[in-house]
């Protein structure tokens, strides 16, 4: 499995910017034909409805539309030699794709492509190409240090247009550090309009040679002391973003409202900008804040993905369960649940992301079963006796009290494990260690640590009083040693 490395990258002049632009346009362009002869190929192919071409024919049909040799000698002369080659095998890549969910689609005992799918579309953006470039492993130098820089291929007649010589590259400036180690693979830079920046996305490894983090975290064996096996739990959710339980009694919350919050405002300014245009939908300001909340969203989960690996592994746990996504939107809508559920929670993105972080990096199998009926159960005595009002789970029976998503994961783990779970200590069921949210009852409480996003880490508060710290320093110091050089510290 490859990961990805991104740079800030920094053209040295005007000069240099112009050409930069002008190549990764000529590329956009080239990866635009190189789409268009293979859709025509395509809708030419199944131009005739009554005889269906099978999927594998089809799909060598249109494989078969271009080749990179052809290509090659039309884009040369801009994008030198190699790239044009890199953008068919590129462009390739969605229409494999595409011809998987085509397949599905046409088979009658798989019910999971309900739509048939569209072929892949342009780079473009509200009718203009987006500009992109795709750069093979072997044609790029990427040097990091106090000095970071990036040299890439141009073609001779842009070398000839901008002044460069004949065996010179284009050098740039990049800022970043790199989080992963590995077999060098392609380079991909992306221009954004909106922020006037150029982005470089870099590969590390394959699958027969899998990348390492640098600041790789070495689990200890996946094994409790006696041996056994230790399973956990998680429920996930739009308040609380995560309950996690482990089977040797371990808790975990994530308390995901603050962020929600922040998000919310997002979406507000988001309308407000939208209430003003006359006959436009979007502006540059507000896909700015669009791009803004979701960025923020997407870093939050990430760090929380993050900092949930450490903590199980550090418990040697091997295996997390985790509730399948279902009927959520049936039993409740209104605007702003609309909003939390399928915009902020981003629950396929969530589970796409927990697969690779704790199964790549953490060896810990990720499994989806159902939850159903575990949040209406006391763990402590069993009784289906409860209330459940807002995060707090009261048991009629026991008459314990507790967090009402810690108390689901824990039902949710012996559901699936039979394992005796360990949720209660002195009378009290587990409390979450924040926002005064403890209660002692019997004159006893177990504090769950409850963390929440503060913009740059999950931190933990306690009786109501934030720990939040000052986020770290994240500007680009030659200190930091990842500036290229012309960059100014002030």
């Amino acid at each position: 499995m490859a990961r990805c490395d991104t740079f800030e990258v920094r053209p040295l002049s005007h000069r240099d910017e112009l050409l930069l632009l002008e190549l990764l346009d000529a590329s956009a362009a080239c990866n635009n034909q190189v789409n268009y002869d293979r859709r025509q190929t395509l809708f030419e192919t199944q131009k005739n409805e009554d005889t269906r071409v099978p999927v594998s024919e089809l799909k060598s049909t249109v494989k078969r539309a271009v080749t990179q040799e052809e290509y090659r000698q039309k884009y040369i002369q801009i994008l030198s030699s190699s790239t044009p080659q890199q953008l068919v095998q590129k462009n390739w890549e969605p229409w494999k794709a595409y011809f998987a969910l085509l397949s599905k689609y046409r088979d009658p005992d798989n019910n999971t492509v309900t739509d048939r799918p569209s072929p892949p579309g342009y780079w473009k953006e509200d009718g203009k190409r987006t500009p992109r470039i795709v750069i093979r492993n072997d044609q790029y130098t990427l040097e990091l240090g106090n000095r970071s820089r990036l040299e890439i291929p141009v073609g001779q007649d842009l070398k000839e247009k901008y002044g460069l010589g004949y065996y010179e590259r284009l050098r740039l400036e990049v800022a970043g550090q790199p989080r992963w180690t590995g077999k060098q693979g392609r380079l991909e830079i992306v221009y954004d309009r909106d922020t006037e920046t150029f982005t470089a996305h870099k590969n590390v490894g394959d699958e027969y040679n899998p990348p390492r983090r640098r600041d790789s975290y070495q689990p200890s064996l996946a094994t409790t002391g006696s041996g056994e096996e230790v399973v956990a739990a998680v429920d996930i959710g739009a308040n609380n973003l995560a309950a996690v339980t482990t089977s040797q009694g371990d808790h975990r919350l994530y308390h995901g409202r603050p962020a929600f919050h922040t998000f919310h405002e997002h979406t507000e300014r988001i309308a407000e900008l939208q209430s003003i245009l006359d006959d436009e939908w979007s502006s540059k300001q507000i896909r700015s804040v669009y791009q803004t909340r979701g960025e923020q969203r997407n870093h939050s989960m990430d760090a929380l993905v993050r900092n949930l690996g450490e903590w199980l592994a550090e418990r040697s746990v091997t295996e997390l369960i985790v509730g399948a996504l279902g009927g959520v939107r049936k039993k409740h809508w209104s605007a702003t649940v609309n909003e939390k559920t399928d915009l902020f929670w981003a629950h396929g993105r969530f589970r796409r992301r927990l697969n690779d972080v704790l199964e790549f990096e953490y060896g810990i199998t990720v499994t989806e079963k159902s939850e159903a009926g575990t949040s209406s159960q006391c763990p402590a005595c069993k009784s289906d006796d409860v209330h459940r009002s807002g995060d707090l789970l009261q048991c009629h029976a026991c008459g314990r009290e507790g967090h009402s998503d810690i108390a689901g994961s824990a039902n949710f783990l012996r559901k699936h494990t039979a394992e005796s779970i360990v949720v209660e200590s002195s009378g009290s069921m587990a409390q979450p260690a924040a926002t005064g949210e403890n209660t002692k009852v019997d004159g006893h409480q177990i504090q769950v640590p409850c963390l929440e996003w503060n913009d740059h880490a999950w931190t933990v508060k306690h009786d109501g009083l934030s720990t939040k710290e000052a986020p770290a320093n994240q500007s680009t110091t030659r200190e930091r040693g990842n500036v290229a050089p012309g960059v100014s510290d002030d």
